[in-house]
């Protein structure tokens, strides 16, 4: 499969340079989902507090992934991805840096929320500036490229959380810091070197397609096509 060079998180290029910028998203959700439960047992919580702690960063990505799909349709998808990820850095800084462990859990759930709401959608709001980006014909290549980049990403996350977990007090969100200020980073770079894909070709932010993807495929067979 040909990789098509596309801007891709917050503008970058697809090369092997800014492609570690798109590597870094994969690596922050992996490493919050997968060891955000012993963050959270660090913390104090119990079983349940951990329950709700993980529900709380899932709930937080479903709650603010259209408002920011909407944010990235009335602005350069590159500020609203570079802002998710200052956003998320700044609150995982406060959980762990200001929020003492004896706060209030209600407190700490809505940091994770609102953590998760600014991670979580991030993958959409590349994907639909990845979608106003390439041509016609390009955008599966595209986002095939992108699926292996962040599974990569996905791979390397735990790996790198779990080792730096072992070693310091604040490992994995030490982890999760770095990778989003890689992608903020990445994202101001690329605001300095290209210009946002011109409006005509910006295409609304959905969730989900209006449509099935399956029922499409139907009707172009009944079709013949």
């Amino acid at each position: 499969m040909r990789l098509t060079p596309v801007a891709v998180g917050g503008g970058l290029h697809f090369s092997q340079v800014s492609a570690g910028g798109w590597h870094a998203c994969g690596v922050t959700t992996s490493a919050f989902f997968t060891l955000g439960p012993i963050f959270a047992q660090r913390r104090g919580l119990d079983t349940a507090g951990v329950a709700i702690f993980m529900a709380s960063g899932t709930l937080g990505g479903f709650l603010l992934t259209y408002p920011l799909g909407l944010l990235s349709d009335r602005l350069d998808r590159r500020l609203a991805i570079i802002g998710a990820a200052i956003t998320a850095t700044v609150t995982l800084l406060v959980l762990v840096a200001v929020v003492p462990k004896h706060a209030p859990p209600w407190i700490v759930y809505l940091c994770v929320a609102l953590f998760g709401g600014t991670i979580v959608p991030t993958y959409s709001v590349v994907m639909a500036h990845v979608n106003d980006a390439v041509g016609e014909g390009e955008f599966v290549a595209a986002s095939g490229g992108l699926l292996i980049v962040q599974g990569a990403g996905a791979v390397v996350g735990p790996l790198v959380a779990g080792f730096a977990m072992s070693f310091l007090q604040r490992g994995l969100s030490s982890t999760i810091i770095t990778a989003q200020i890689l992608i903020a980073a990445f994202g101001v770079y690329r605001l300095r070197q290209r210009e946002a894909p011109p409006a005509l070709h910006k295409r609304p932010f959905v969730v989900e397609p209006v449509v099935p993807v399956a029922t499409t495929l139907e009707s172009a067979e009944s079709r013949g096509g």
